[in-house]
């Protein structure tokens, strides 16, 4: 006799549609539509689908959460295991029980679950305080609320320093502020009520497109002492670089993500065109000049001497007479989102070419130095293996990786380049993977991006047109309203760095 072959399987609710990829991994059976000897699969016993079948004496899956789930798990971001029982009998596994990797929901086994639903799960204690966040645009909740989750509660969302204090004393949370958002008073405020304050910008591995055109990240820096780009006061990025031991096994850590990085041509924003139908003159130094956004907090505040894009080519070709100056107008200024454009012929006075909307990785290939101001281009170029000037006071400047040209940038510490990535890319920032919607490392961070790369339209910003045109007019038109708004409630705007 023929066997008979494997039942099909019908949804019986929204969850189960959701849990569709992990049911099927799980059972070995395969959703399709409804017909005579299918399968009802059901989530959880006492549902009402659940009872139904159960009466009309139809054969049905019943799906439930395993042992193992961390505290992000649910319909729409999946479980770490999951309970199957095929008509009342366990189906598969060990009494049926299932395991999944809580990122990518393939199948894996129990120790290695029990592994990374410990480590979600120290990530939820570390909100050990209800989060009360200050001045976060909508678009930027979804990824933050993730973040924020903990012990006690979802964040709570505020735009006033009123409404911050109260819901702050209400339950007994930290203050955490968009650093270029956050209310005039806020800090005395905070101070005033015992309430610990924090501020919260964009992390160095951020997306597949610019903040600017309202792409989410998919890390962020949370600091309780200042914010990196900002040298007027200590960060918690200086003091980690500044005091940390660096143990061999998180250098190693540091040197791997740096390689792999670097191997999969990453950068902050993965944007821009391919640079290899340019062409590049032969036997001459080839330097870059990254232009920035000019009213950013990093450049008044943290270049005392060239505070302009125009200064930054000027100095850059004095100190540089003979090589082949590429200037790279910065994606936000060039799309026409913020300030700092430079005419064309002025800025071909001073560089050889304008390299517009290009790639910075293509660039960071072929050329031997940056000049930069603060531009994180500058890091980008270090953890490459180029010598880089900084004009300003960056974050990477001062520990002996750079030429420093800016007074006071010398930190009295001198870091080898892995500590240095070990600081800014692992210690310092929290990472979230956009798929999964679940804390990761910044290893995991890499393969999204990498995917999210891959799948974004060949264009400069990685938008398209009309995006593009919407965005020129929101900048355009909508933001000084809203600026004018904001500022009515004493919200001040301190651009970060770009």
């Amino acid at each position: 006799m023929r066997p008979e072959p494997a039942p099909t399987l019908y949804a019986t609710g929204p969850t189960i549609r959701r849990l569709r990829a992990e049911i099927e991994a799980a059972s070995g059976l395969a959703f399709g539509p409804f017909r005579p000897g299918a399968v009802g699969a059901a989530w959880g016993a006492g549902s009402l689908p659940a009872r139904a079948l159960a009466a009309t004496g139809r054969r049905r899956l019943i799906v439930g959460p395993g042992p193992l789930v961390s505290p992000y798990d649910g319909p729409e971001t999946g479980f770490a295991s999951l309970r199957l029982t095929l008509d009342g009998a366990p189906l598969g596994g060990a009494d049926g029980v299932h395991y999944l990797d809580p990122w990518t929901r393939a199948p894996i086994d129990r120790d290695a679950c029990a592994e990374r639903v410990a480590w979600l799960a120290a990530r939820f204690g570390e909100n050990d305080r209800r989060v009360v966040y200050v001045g976060m645009s909508r678009w930027k909740r979804p990824a933050l609320d993730v973040l924020g989750l903990g012990p006690a509660g979802r964040p709570v969302h505020t735009m006033t320093t009123e409404a911050a204090i109260t819901a702050g004393r209400r339950h007994g949370g930290r203050v955490l502020a968009w650093s270029t958002r956050a209310p005039g008073q806020l800090e005395a405020a905070c101070a005033e009520a015992g309430l610990p304050l924090a501020r919260v910008e964009d992390g160095f591995l951020r997306s597949v497109g610019l903040g600017a055109s309202l792409q989410p990240g998919a890390s962020i820096v949370v600091d309780d002492l200042g914010i990196y780009y900002d040298p007027r006061r200590e960060s918690r990025l200086q003091r980690l670089l500044a005091e940390s031991a660096f143990p061999p096994d998180l250098v190693a850590r540091a040197r791997a993500l740096r390689e792999a990085v670097v191997a999969r041509r990453l950068s902050k924003y993965n944007v821009g065109l391919d640079a290899g139908v340019l062409d590049w003159p032969a036997g001459r130094r080839i330097v870059l000049v990254p232009g920035q956004v000019e009213d950013d907090a990093s450049v008044q505040h943290g270049s005392p001497l060239v505070r302009s894009n125009k200064a930054l080519l000027a100095a850059a070709r004095a100190r540089n007479p003979d090589a082949f100056l590429l200037y790279k107008p910065h994606p936000d200024v060039e799309a026409g989102y913020r300030p700092g454009r430079i005419p064309e012929a002025e800025a071909l006075a001073l560089a050889d070419r304008i390299v517009g909307g290009v790639s910075i990785v293509d660039l960071l290939d072929r050329v031997h130095h940056v000049e930069t101001m603060t531009s994180l281009a500058g890091f980008e170029a270090l953890i490459r293996g180029l010598t880089v000037a900084t004009h300003g006071r960056p974050f990477y400047a001062g520990w002996g990786l750079s030429e420093d040209l800016a007074p006071g940038a010398d930190r009295g510490r001198r870091l080898a380049l892995d500590e240095l990535v070990a600081g800014a890319m692992i210690l310092y920032p929290r990472y979230l993977d956009p798929v999964a919607m679940k804390p990761c490392t910044p290893e995991q961070l890499l393969d999204r991006l990498s995917e999210a790369r891959a799948a974004a339209p060949p264009s400069a910003l990685a938008i398209g047109r009309l995006a593009h045109l919407a965005m020129r007019v929101r900048y355009g038109l909508t933001n000084p309203i809203v600026r004018a708004l904001r500022s009515r409630r004493g919200v001040g705007r301190e651009a970060g760095p770009r």
